[in-house]
């Protein structure tokens, strides 16, 4: 791993890629970890902090007490800031804060662009010291909520959800570390976990036996279950709580954590009176204090709407490529007709993002937005032919690429290859996986994006490829959780094969088989 540029311009656009996802995972269990020997309340939350730091590449981190009887904030601990601020600064705790409106309100706050915010005000101490953006995590406490947790930031590069994810989990042992020491000042236990703070989350939150036996549900996990008392499925074994095909997924995802090794997964899982409903599961172990793995927690996040949003947009590209296979008569109709939608479910993300008052929907909004639009640049290259039966895909391609190139003024995007002669309507899919890996290797790679495009005996392969320091060894995972890849596994030909990344060469390179005909 190549060494860290200097403070002032770390959060490069690596900083996004999946290994940053996976250090994070390694930090957020080695502080779980290394908590479990402390017994100083101040040495836990400076070591969050130097977690924080370390897991976001972010200078500036603390921790913030709410003082109720003068309802503010006091910095706590933190990294970056003047020793003399630390225990003595005074911050304001009300909702027109970032800080003051995720206490309030419980959930976490993202702002990237703190300067333009019409939300909140930028506390002065944030504008002392250049801060640009920030995440703000409440740190839930015994019985009330003990602060926040924030990460802050003077650079350019914009925090994302997975950092919101991390900043949580931190969050999350800081305040079951912090009931912990209150019982150890107060007795001889030696318990874990606390139900008051598992319940405080608004996730499902089940604590399992090494053996995967359901020892404890929270009681919001339990209503998202529709599950009426705990005793109903107390000792039931997890994996009978899921359908049969999710249970491999499951089994795996326990017998690593078993191991020491977090995961995530997603997968559908009905609630007991049948709903159907998707989940976002993360699957951690649970050390003792001799560093031994003695249970596992697994903490299942809601995430239907997304699905259904997701199946919905899909859905909609799907059937417009049907409607391309009518005849040439009305292809240009269809075209017009498809930009004008396009641009319409564009114009109507991007305002729903701008209306929306919770952060997260506001970013996976704005994300769709973005993909609606490179769909609707695919269309304009593909039917600039008047809806011909057969085209040049090379030719086809060379267009595309120049508009992905100019999302990025600094980088090159070669395209490489014969003339290769496709059906119209094996075009789209190919633009729109062309699209998708461009777009990635522009937004998380290196230098040059090179596009090679090659017919051969049975298929048509597509490689792209940057000059970065290649794929992680887990990528691509069999299932994801991004539209983006799901679109390249969907359109790409089928069995094994179709999604491979070259590990043969010392550089990033994916590549994608297509169907010949």
């Amino acid at each position: 791993m190549d060494a860290l540029p200097p403070e002032e311009t770390i959060r490069s656009a690596v900083d996004r890629s999946v290994s940053r996802l996976r250090l994070q995972h390694e930090i957020a269990v080695q502080f779980a970890t290394s908590v479990l020997r402390l017994h100083n309340a101040d040495a836990l939350l400076d070591e969050a902090c130097k977690a924080v730091s370390a897991g976001l590449h972010s200078r500036f981190v603390k921790v913030l007490r709410y003082q109720p009887e003068s309802q503010t904030f006091v910095l706590e601990a933190g990294v970056g800031w003047d020793p003399a601020d630390i225990g003595t600064t005074e911050l304001s705790a009300d909702d027109a804060s970032p800080a003051g409106h995720a206490f309030t309100s419980g959930q976490p706050v993202l702002s990237n662009h703190l300067g333009a915010e019409h939300r909140f005000r930028t506390p002065e101490l944030l504008t002392r010291h250049g801060i640009k953006r920030a995440i703000n995590v409440p740190i839930r406490g015994i019985p009330e909520t003990f602060g926040v947790l924030e990460a802050d930031s003077s650079d350019d590069e914009d925090f994302s959800e997975t950092d919101i994810v991390f900043l949580e989990a931190i969050a999350n042992v800081i305040s079951m570390s912090r009931e912990r020491l209150v019982a150890e000042s107060q007795t001889d236990a030696d318990e874990l976990f606390s139900t008051s703070v598992l319940n405080a989350s608004t996730d499902c939150i089940q604590v399992l036996s090494l053996e995967g036996g359901v020892e404890f549900m929270n009681d919001n996990g339990l209503a998202a279950l529709s599950i009426d008392d705990f005793a109903d499925i107390g000792g039931t074994h997890c994996l009978d709580l899921w359908p049969e095909e999710q249970r491999g997924k499951v089994l795996h995802a326990l017998e690593a954590a078993a191991r020491g090794e977090p995961t995530r997964f997603e997968g559908p899982c009905p609630t007991f009176t049948g709903d159907a409903r998707w989940w976002d599961v993360s699957v951690s172990p649970i050390r003792d204090t001799d560093d031994h793995v003695k249970r596992v927690v697994l903490t299942m996040r809601d995430v239907t709407e997304r699905h259904e949003n997701e199946e919905k947009l899909a859905a909609l590209v799907s059937s417009q490529e049907i409607q391309l296979g009518n005849s040439a008569l009305m292809m240009k109709e269809v075209h017009h007709r498809v930009r004008n939608s396009l641009q319409l479910v564009q114009t109507l993300l991007a305002l729903q993002a701008n209306l929306a008052g919770d952060k997260s929907v506001t970013m996976q909004l704005q994300a769709a937005a973005t993909r609606v639009r490179t769909v609707g640049s695919v269309h304009h290259r593909l039917y600039q032919d008047d809806g011909a039966e057969a085209t040049d895909a090379t030719s086809y391609l060379r267009g595309l690429t120049a508009d992905l190139a100019e999302l990025v003024a600094d980088r090159e995007v070669i395209l490489e290859g014969e003339s290769v002669v496709l059906p119209a309507a094996r075009l789209a899919p190919l633009g729109l996986v062309t699209a998708e890996l461009v777009t990635n290797a522009l937004k998380y790679g290196r230098g040059k994006v090179r596009v090679k495009l090659e017919r051969t005996s049975d298929a048509v392969l597509l490689a792209v490829e940057d000059e970065g320091d290649g794929f992680p060894n887990d990528f691509p995972k069999p299932q994801g959780t991004g539209l983006g890849m799901r679109l390249v596994t969907t359109y790409a030909g089928k069995g094994v094969g179709a999604v491979t990344v070259d590990r043969n060469v010392p550089y990033s390179r994916i590549v994608v088989r297509f169907a010949p005909g």
